[in-house]
């Protein structure tokens, strides 16, 4: 039987990101992906052979160490993993007391992610550990970055996920307009790819919506 990975993440390209992370690992990996973890709980209930639940600890709603808590009393079994845009150390320390198996900050490395992901799938035990790494990419001093108001525009729009195309019906611009935008913004940030770019920026605290944001509208047109 397949084993399933629960994967909890309410932005987009993170989210998808992680997915694509675990079925990379094995071709017999199912990734079940939710954005809240309401959502969450109810799925791991359903899914007869979960084996893992990657937690995002900034989730709306059921937020941070409650939803640990949840996953803990419901699923004690289960290995959690918390990722977080945070590596502040209470907050570490506070997700492993409730239950967490390892903290992981969302700056880590992808080979980070796969690696603990493998060990957890394989039966290896370990003391709950918060994931301590140097951040992936080299970024720049936060004065030094200088973004247009139509490149911030373009950033919290890459924040929430939307492509080139809804980019540019968003902005009245068009897609290769937003690509352009796009590639300036990699280019300040010194990333390769979106979200290399929303991380940085979210790191360096420039032009990204934040996951609790009440005004998920797209932006206006600026004049």
């Amino acid at each position: 039987m397949n084993k399933s990975v629960l994967i909890i993440e309410d932005h987009p390209l993170y989210r998808d990101a992680l997915v694509q992370v675990v079925r990379s690992i094995a071709e017999e990996l199912v990734a079940v992906a939710v954005s809240s973890a309401e959502e969450g709980l109810q799925r791991a209930a359903s899914l007869s052979n979960l084996h893992m639940v990657l937690l995002d600890l900034g989730l709306p709603g059921m937020s941070g160490i409650e939803a640990v808590q949840s996953f803990r009393r419901d699923f004690p079994q289960i290995p959690l993993v918390v990722i977080s845009a945070s590596d502040n150390r209470q907050h570490a320390n506070a997700a492993l007391r409730a239950g967490a198996r390892y903290f992981v900050p969302k700056s880590a490395s992808i080979e980070i992610i796969v690696d603990i992901t493998k060990r957890i799938l394989s039966g290896v035990t370990e003391a709950p550990q918060w994931v301590v790494t140097q951040a992936e990419l080299a970024l720049p001093v936060t004065d030094e970055i200088c973004l247009t108001q139509r490149q911030k525009e373009t950033l919290v729009l890459l924040s929430k996920g939307y492509s080139n195309k809804e980019i540019g019906l968003c902005m009245g611009l068009a897609e290769i307009t937003v690509k352009t935008h796009a590639s300036a913004i990699f280019r300040r940030l010194g990333v390769a790819n979106r979200i290399q770019a929303v991380l940085a920026a979210r790191r360096l605290g420039i032009g990204v919506a934040q996951p609790n944001d009440a005004d998920s509208r797209p932006l206006q047109p600026t004049p």
